[in-house]
């Protein structure tokens, strides 16, 4: 089973559909309706409705190093996709375990009004969580090139995964499959960081050391 343990150490602390003739949207229509059908899905068990509130490629990357995958399984999850089996087995840990931490259920975080920013050409909105057991925090979302809104989980992580990032991107393989990685980190955690780094959410710590791996990933 995987395990969703700096997850929930990082989110647990703070404590549309289309008519049939129309293309059916990717995300969400805004920032905050994202996370919080990412919180009701993660509750319900509901794997199709969270995939749809998180940006794939960013659960990857962090399933990866949370888990200790190999290169050939997370490449092969930013190329084909995670498994729903795999989704839904992180989720339903992950959701015990929030339960278990905050004597809660993560869709009664209450969820704040968004306000939208611009980091690396790309848009970002940073959406205020509280009701946890401990301080309020935020959940970054990112807009599709279509216009909807999904969970950024590298800009939502970042402070707890930055040193984690960089030793993983430190050792990836020289194969076909570390390749895949590489691209992944210029395209998707690149601009996570450069929108945490921008918000200045997380502080002087984690500004060290993001920009010491945005230097390498774009070196």
């Amino acid at each position: 089973m995987l395990r969703p343990t700096v997850l929930l150490c990082v989110i647990a602390c703070v404590a549309a559909s289309c008519s049939s003739g129309e293309p059916e949207l990717t995300g969400y229509e805004n920032p905050e309706r994202a996370v919080v059908s990412w919180f009701e899905a993660i509750d319900a068990g509901d794997t199709a409705q969270a995939t749809r509130a998180v940006d794939e490629d960013t659960l990857a990357i962090i399933l990866s190093i949370e888990n200790d995958l190999d290169d050939a399984t997370t490449a092969r999850f930013l190329t084909e996709g995670i498994p729903l089996g795999t989704q839904a087995s992180y989720w339903a840990s992950f959701a015990d375990g929030f339960n278990e931490f905050a004597s809660r259920t993560i869709s009664t975080i209450t969820v704040g009004e968004a306000k939208e920013f611009e980091a690396e050409g790309m848009t970002f909105a940073r959406v205020p969580i509280s009701g946890g057991p401990s301080a309020q925090s935020v959940v970054y979302a990112r807009m599709r090139e279509d216009g909807t809104w999904q969970v950024d989980m590298i800009a939502t992580l970042a402070d707890g995964f930055a040193s984690l990032l960089s030793s993983n991107f430190g050792r990836l393989s020289n194969t076909e499959d570390g390749a895949v990685i590489a691209g992944a980190y210029t395209t998707v955690v690149a601009p996570g960081l450069w929108a945490a780094v921008s918000d200045g959410q997380f502080g002087d710590d984690f500004n060290r050391v993001a920009l010491a791996l945005l230097g390498d990933i774009e070196g």
